[in-house]
């Protein structure tokens, strides 16, 4: 749906809102007496709607009419309905007054108790009323009501834009006092506008600030707006049906003068935010001429509210660094335009009529918004004049201490000609190049170009300099004057005058740096414990080779030490590290000449082999394995024997990226570590094995990516009750992969790999995370919940960090600990028996319940139901599918449904594919069926109620 088209259904929505509940609400009568000074008819008016056609007697009778809806087609008015009943004793003069000269056709009907006219009255804008008053034009209907006459008001309306506004109803006299105020007070918003423009404006042209001239600007509009919302189109009939589209000029421009203000009050906007600021009014006022009133209203309305949000989120976040002020008066400023606004958003959809009280209150703000305007332009100028003031005076000082500041620079400082002849050098100068004076350096080194150690740098330096009129922080090579070798730095820019074009420049003296750069050099590619390369500079190294095209095929190592843990945890890591430096030396000495060896890890080393063929470095492989197992580490009187896995891979196929093939080459490592240790594996990728690896290295990257990505999802599936009917949700949540290309994967594929690779406590913190996320966004389900069960592994019951953060789910989304239970693996709760216990009594206190799943499978002890403080036990499936044709699976049901029964546990039976098993489980007692008989696993976000 058109954003243009959605906004005026929203808005038509809240107007049929407004209109319903006055239709509802409205009192039956308006009653008026002697006490009577004024009221809204709108709060006493019955609405209804009737075609353009009806008369005010179709209306009465209520033929082809209807309620109030949400909306009105063109072709219909809207007719409001007040019953008069005078109370008093005396006649009233009454006067009902209606603000808005742009009506497209208005009908005022006056009846008596016989539905006879009285009075009538026609309005329709563009066609104008010559009657209406100057200045300050109102849509008026005077009339006088008799001691305990009744009458009936009937006012039709019908409108292209807000057909909902405040309609009054005046004693006569106090309306007319009401006039002669508001004529005042017209008059005093003028000169105060006046006098705000004249000020800008004259204190503009005598200063030539472009804020003010924009401040002037601002005021002027803001009169033309005044001018146009005090009916000043009444002038010309003709315009005032054309309202909106003046009212949309002048706001474009108002808007489009602030941010020219607000763009010099803070300088740091970017180009992007501040074309924004322009485009946005350009753009609503284009769009408002080109449709009807009501939209190019509402369009205007949300403009407003959001270019002023948008002013003051710019004052905020670009605010003026050297004067809060600038800000805080701005921020203010629109914060009182934003009151301005509210009073006339209550106006244009409520029943707010413009009293004294009301335009005062309008006439403050607007003053008070255009003051702290001014006074913020007023405090940049003072900042702005105050950095200018301190700058000069920082030039000045600074041309006091220049000489100072070149005689006692720790610079070397010079002047020469574009020839090379020295004309200035200072102290520090000398000191660089080994002279005792200035004096002698200008008499000894007249030429710059005894200070180069290579004549070739000057002329680099001076090509340099003629091609971008200066150079900084260029490193070359210096001679002192005892002819000794050096590193300096050079900084020099070119300077014309009449007497020719003269080198400004600063040297320092940088061989300590440049020999430090080189160590720092040395460090960023070798490790620092055994001073071979590191892993950064080996893969750097080995891609080079790879991409190279070289002869013959590259070969690569990766060694990994056998028995090295046993050494690190015995005797420490100091003796761990003499251990790696001793076995770096030794494979090293132990290398054929063209290798490069490097530390890749704690314990890992890599090798490259270039312009060498496989079977010479399969033999050097032999060689270094051999050398490890026959070396022998001793410490504190321990002797140690160590071993060395490695794996080989020959780099020929020029489709693997060099990372590939550090993952083969990891891969064959790992297959060395597998069969048995100390050995050479050499990388065969036919080998069903090696492949089955790497596809478990596959779903390492698939799982990470989808953590990383959000690509996981969570599933459910649902349990029923057998013992009971169903009193709420029962289910358990369920995990799923969605690949990059779409494909749902199911966790049997992935978990395993998540399993041996420790990555499963990550995933059970995905799951828990937006499980608990996900019930709490859906509060009426998680009122409804009975049971929710969420899968823990092994790895996530031993981690202490993982209970905390349990515990920390729990209290940020506020869930309550007894709709949750935790289901373990059977298997896995034995292994892991005592962090399994832990975990259990740290959340069984809280209330959280658990299962046993899969009882059955594994060891099948029920001694150790007694130990575990479950209160569910799931019933392996294996024993549910074919219990009906199977004595020995109904046996073992019944049997685990018992022993479970006495110990005052919950059983469920899993794998429940049809009716009959379930029928069957019921009679049992068994309390709960699962399977594809009771529900298929579903998205959590779609859940569906078990039917």
């Amino acid at each position: 749906m058109p954003i243009s088209r959605l906004t005026k259904y929203v808005l038509a929505l809240l107007m049929g809102w407004v209109v319903c509940s006055t239709s509802i609400f409205a009192k039956a009568y308006l009653t008026v007496n002697e006490s009577f000074e004024r009221d809204i008819i709108n709060h006493y008016a019955r609405v209804s709607l009737a075609p353009e056609s009806a008369t005010y007697f179709d209306v009465l009778t209520g033929i082809s009419t209807k309620s109030p809806s949400p909306s009105v087609v063109a072709n219909e008015r809207i007719w409001y309905s007040t019953e008069l009943v005078h109370t008093g004793y005396s006649p009233i003069p009454l006067v009902l007054n209606i603000d808005r000269l742009n009506v497209d056709d208005l009908h005022i009907y006056l009846l008596d108790d016989s539905q006879r006219i009285i009075k009538s009255y026609r309005y329709q804008a563009g066609k104008g009323d010559h009657s209406l008053r100057q200045p300050l034009p109102n849509i008026r209907f005077a009339f006088t009501l008799q001691p305990y006459q009744d009458a009936r008001l009937l006012i039709a309306i019908k409108d292209e834009g807000l057909k909902y506004f405040p309609i009054s109803l005046w004693k006569r006299d106090l309306l007319a006092q009401h006039d002669t105020n508001m004529l005042m007070l017209l008059g005093a918003v003028s000169g105060v506008m006046a006098l705000i423009a004249s000020y800008f404006l004259f204190s503009y042209l005598y200063q030539r600030i472009p804020t003010r001239f924009w401040l002037t600007m601002s005021s002027l509009v803001l009169i033309a707006l005044l001018f146009i919302t005090e009916g000043g189109l009444a002038f010309w009939p003709s315009l005032t049906n054309a309202s909106e589209q003046f009212y949309a000029v002048c706001f474009g421009v108002l808007l489009l003068c602030i941010a020219k203000v607000t763009h010099h009050l803070f300088e740091r906007i970017p180009l992007i935010l501040r074309l924004l600021n322009y485009w946005a009014p350009i753009l609503a006022v284009a769009y408002c001429l080109t449709v009807g009133a009501y939209t190019a209203t509402i369009t205007l309305l949300l403009l407003t509210a959001a270019m002023g949000l948008y002013h003051v989120l710019l004052a905020l976040v670009f605010k003026d660094k050297d004067s809060s002020v600038v800000s805080t008066t701005f921020i203010l400023a629109w914060l009182s335009f934003f009151a301005f606004y509210a009073i006339v958003t209550q106006n244009l959809f409520g029943d707010l009529i413009y009293t004294i009280d009301v335009a005062m209150g309008m006439l403050l703000f607007v003053t008070l918004g255009f003051l702290c305007f001014g006074f913020a332009v007023i405090t940049k100028e003072d900042v702005r004049n105050q950095f200018q003031l301190s700058t000069q005076a920082e030039t000045i000082s600074n041309l006091n201490y220049f000489y100072d500041l070149f005689r006692n620079s720790a610079e070397g400082h010079y002047t020469s000609t574009w020839d090379g002849k020295l004309i200035s050098v200072n102290p520090a100068m000398c000191k660089v190049f080994g002279y005792e004076s200035e004096e002698e350096m200008l008499t000894e080194g007249a030429s710059t170009r005894i200070f180069y150690q290579s004549p070739e740098d000057r002329q680099l330096l001076l090509g340099e300099i003629s091609q971008n009129g200066h150079v900084t922080g260029k490193e070359i090579r210096g001679k002192r004057k005892d002819g000794s070798e050096f590193w300096f730095s050079i900084s020099c820019q070119i300077r014309e005058n009449e007497e020719g074009s003269y080198l400004y420049g600063s040297i320092i003296d940088i061989s300590e740096k440049k020999q430090s750069d080189l160590s720092l050099q040395y460090l960023a590619t070798h490790d620092s414990l055994t001073g071979v390369y590191n892993r950064r500079q080996f893969e750097a190294t080995f891609k080079e080779e790879v991409n190279s095209e070289p002869d013959m095929p590259v070969c690569l190592l990766f060694l990994d030490l056998d028995r090295f843990k046993v050494v690190n945890d015995t005797c420490g890591h100091k003796a761990g590290d003499v251990l790696i430096k001793d076995v770096a030396r030794l494979i090293e000495n132990t290398l054929l000449p063209n290798a490069q060896l490097a530390r890749l890890g704690g314990d890992e080393f890599g090798v490259i082999y270039s312009l060498v063929d496989a079977d010479t470095v399969y033999l050097n492989a032999v060689k270094i394995l051999n050398a490890v197992q026959t070396y022998r580490f001793m410490w504190d009187n321990r002797i140690f024997n160590l071993g060395v896995s490695i794996g080989m891979v020959v780099c020929d196929d020029a489709t693997v990226s060099s990372g590939q093939y550090l993952s083969m080459a990891d891969a064959a490592c790992y297959f060395a570590k597998e069969q048995g240790r100390n050995q050479v594996h050499k990388y065969n990728k036919d080998d069903e094995s090696m492949q089955r690896y790497q596809r478990e290295l596959d779903w390492v990257s698939s799982i990470n990516n989808a953590l990383e990505e959000g690509r996981f999802e969570l599933y459910y599936q649902s349990l029923r009750p057998l013992s009971k009917t169903n009193d709420g949700h029962y289910y358990e949540v369920l995990l799923r992969l969605r690949e990059q290309d779409g494909k749902l994967v199911e966790p049997a594929n992935f978990l395993p790999t998540a399993e041996r690779f420790e990555m499963n406590v990550s995933v059970d913190k995905w799951v828990v995370t937006h499980t608990f996320k996900w019930l709490s966004e859906n509060p009426e389900h998680l009122e409804e919940l009975k049971h929710c069960s969420i899968n823990l592994n092994c790895h996530s019951l031993a981690d202490r960090d993982f209970t905390l953060f349990v515990l920390n789910a729990f209290e940020t989304f506020k869930i309550p600990y007894n709709k949750i239970c935790f289901e373990v693996i059977e298997s896995v709760a034995i292994i892991r028996m005592e962090d399994t216990l832990a975990f259990m009594r740290t959340f069984n206190r809280l209330g959280c319940s658990f299962a046993l799943d899969d009882f059955g499978s594994g060891f099948s002890s029920y001694s150790y139901l007694k130990s575990l403080p479950v209160s569910q036990v799931k019933i392996d499936g294996m024993f549910i599918k074919d219990m009906l044709n199977d004595s020995v699976d109904t046996a073992m049901v019944a049997s685990i449904n018992d022993v479970a029964k006495a110990m005052g546990m919950q059983t469920v039976g899993e794998f429940v594919e049809n009716e009959a098993t379930m029928a069957q489980l019921g009679k049992m007692g068994v309390d709960f069926a699962q399977g594809f008989g009771v529900a298929k696993p579903a998205p959590l976000a779609a859940f569906q109620p078990l039917q």
